[in-house]
């Protein structure tokens, strides 16, 4: 029998006896009214957890859809300021492809020729063209980095920068580096490696930006296995200052 040197399944048995996402956020950010970033908020989900995880948080939260973003300013989150843009490399006007799934929205295409997505092999190799037909509507959106938001609204401090974007997260970051992560205490962001839009991402296209800023690996907080193909579709990770 070959023995278990790391005993890694015994130390992560009492890791989750004592951690959890939540456990492990408030772990660093202590504040009973963090300033948080919410990129991607999509129709307040992540508004929600975030005030479940801190008792007041104050709330930017930036969402590109329309008919998305109609939602999460319904459901009148106080303390929430809500912008109906896309947060990208950039500031101006820039095409966003919406998808019939609407959380799979993105700035990126979807590529119609992905080996990760279950659904577009299957419709790939049974010549079903219908399914695509859902997939990469433009519409026009407008778009402002981080940098610039910050620098225009004269802000301070900020406590958590969440990202999830579906693969564009590199954008976001290469739009934050001059001066809004300068000033950022923490950063969990969703990071997408499948093929499932036209630009896939590694960890290196976030910590060549993010390292030098004094950021570090803190936490995987979250996985998402492909059952297909047994690679891992995407993580979410939280960077910490020291």
């Amino acid at each position: 029998m070959i023995e278990n040197v790391g005993k890694a399944d015994s130390r992560n048995q009492q890791f989750y006896k004592k951690f959890d996402k939540m456990k492990i956020i408030k772990r660093h950010i202590t504040k009973l009214n963090p300033v948080c970033f919410d990129v991607g908020a999509f129709r307040g989900q992540s508004v929600e957890y975030l005030k479940t995880v801190f008792k007041k948080p104050l709330i930017y939260s930036f969402e590109p859809l329309q008919k998305n973003f109609a939602i999460l300013k319904r459901n009148n989150y106080t303390d929430n300021k809500c912008y109906n843009v896309a947060v990208s490399n950039f500031t101006g006007e820039t095409s966003f492809y919406e998808n019939k799934i609407s959380h799979t929205s993105s700035l990126l295409k979807v590529n119609k020729q992905s080996k990760d997505s279950v659904k577009i092999s299957e419709a790939n190799s049974n010549n079903d063209n219908d399914l695509f037909l859902s997939f990469n509507k433009r519409v026009k959106v407008k778009t402002i980095t981080l940098d610039d938001f910050y620098l225009s609204n004269k802000l301070s401090k900020i406590d958590l920068l969440k990202i999830d974007v579906q693969g564009a997260e590199s954008m976001v970051i290469k739009g934050a580096v001059n001066h809004f992560l300068k000033n950022t205490k923490a950063v969990m962001i969703e990071v997408s490696f499948y093929d499932y839009y036209e630009i896939s991402n590694n960890l290196y296209d976030i910590e060549k930006h993010i390292i030098p800023l004094g950021f570090n690996l803190n936490s995987i907080l979250d996985i998402s296995q492909n059952p297909m193909n047994g690679r891992t579709d995407w993580i979410e990770v939280f960077y910490t200052k020291n």
